[in-house]
C-alpha cells in the first residue's frame, strides 16, 4: 500500500527536527571534564562571569582533540569541587567557533593555557606550574584577593564595637597565621557591605576573646556596633556562612557567591 504523501511530508519535517535539534547541542568530547562545579563559559558569558566578578577567576583554555587536556580533566575537576564557592574554576573551548576569537585575544597560543584572572580590570597571568590539583589549588588560593584587615592587639579588638556602628563588622577570631581561602572569599562576596578583620588569639589574649563570649577558635561574630554581636554556630561550609552573613551586609552589596552551594572547606 502506498503511503499518504501527507505521512511522508510529516515524517521527513520531523526528522529534519531532530537533526537540527541534534546538531545544536554541545558535543560531548568538547566538554572538559564532568565536574557540575567547573563553568563552562563562551565568548557571550565570559566576560561577565570572569571580568565582572570581584572573584579569583581560574581559566582553562582547552581543545577537545588535545590530549593534555584530556590527562588535565580529573585535577580540573577535583579543582573545581575542592573551591566550590571559593573561586570560579572555568573552562573555555577553544576549538569552538565562537569562543576562538575571545582565544586569541587572552593570548592563547597553545592547549590547555591555565590563566589566573584576579577579578575585575586586573590583568590576567599564566599558571605555567605543575598540572596537578594540589599546584593548581595552591597557586589559585595564592592569588585571591583579600578585603580582611587584622586586628593586632587588644586595644584594636576593643576598638572595633564603636567602628561597627557605621558599618557592621566581620570579626574573626583565629588561631592561624594567615587568612584562609574561606575567610577571603567571603570578604570578596560581602565586602561593600561589611568590613572584614582578623585578630589571631595569641596576638590579642583570652581576655580580649572573653569580652566577646569568646572561648575557643576559630569564632565568627558580626559586630553592629556596642554590645550589638551576633555569633555564628553553624559548620565551617561556604553555603552556610555565606547565608549567616548576607542578612548583615546592606542592600547595595554585590554579592557574588550566592549561587554557590555547599563546599568541603573546615577552615575558617
Amino acid at each position: 500500500m502506498a503511503r499518504s504523501p501527507v505521512v511522508v511530508v510529516f515524517k521527513l519535517l520531523v526528522l529534519a527536527a531532530l537533526v537540527s535539534l541534534l546538531s545544536s547541542l554541545p558535543s560531548a568530547s568538547a566538554a572538559l571534564g564532568y565536574s557540575n562545579n567547573l563553568l563552562r563559559l563562551n565568548a557571550k558569558t565570559f566576560r561577565k562571569a570572569v571580568h565582572g566578578s570581584d572573584k579569583l577567576s581560574l581559566v582553562a583554555f582547552t581543545a577537545p582533540w588535545c590530549g593534555y587536556c584530556k590527562k588535565l580533566a580529573p585535577d580540573l575537576d577535583k579543582v573545581a569541587d575542592s573551591l566550590k564557592g571559593i573561586v570560579n574554576v572555568v573552562n573555555v573551548d577553544c576549538d569552538a567557533d565562537e569562543n576562538k576569537s575571545l582565544c586569541g585575544q587572552e593570548g592563547v597560543q597553545g592547549f590547555p593555557t591555565l590563566k589566573l584572572f584576579p577579578g575585575g580590570s586586573a590583568p590576567s597571568r599564566s599558571y605555567d606550574g605543575p598540572r596537578t590539583a594540589k599546584d593548581i589549588i595552591a597557586a589559585a588560593t595564592s592569588a585571591m584577593p583579600t578585603f580582611v584587615k587584622r586586628a593586632g592587639t587588644a586595644a584594636e579588638v576593643e576598638a572595633l564595637r564603636a567602628k561597627a556602628s557605621t558599618k557592621p563588622i566581620s570579626l574573626l577570631f583565629t588561631s592561624a597565621g594567615k587568612v584562609t581561602p574561606l575567610y577571603k572569599a567571603l570578604s570578596t562576596d560581602f565586602h561593600r557591605g561589611l568590613d572584614f578583620y582578623a585578630a589571631r588569639d595569641s596576638k590579642v589574649g583570652e581576655e580580649a576573646m572573653r569580652a566577646f563570649g569568646v572561648e575557643k577558635t576559630p569564632a565568627l561574630l558580626v559586630l553592629r556596633g556596642g554590645d550589638d554581636v551576633a555569633r555564628y554556630d553553624g559548620p565551617l561550609k561556604y553555603d552556610k556562612l555565606h547565608a549567616f552573613l548576607k542578612p548583615f551586609a546592606d542592600k547595595k552589596n554585590k554579592d557574588q557567591g550566592a549561587k554557590a552551594k555547599d563546599g568541603k572547606h573546615e577552615e575558617l
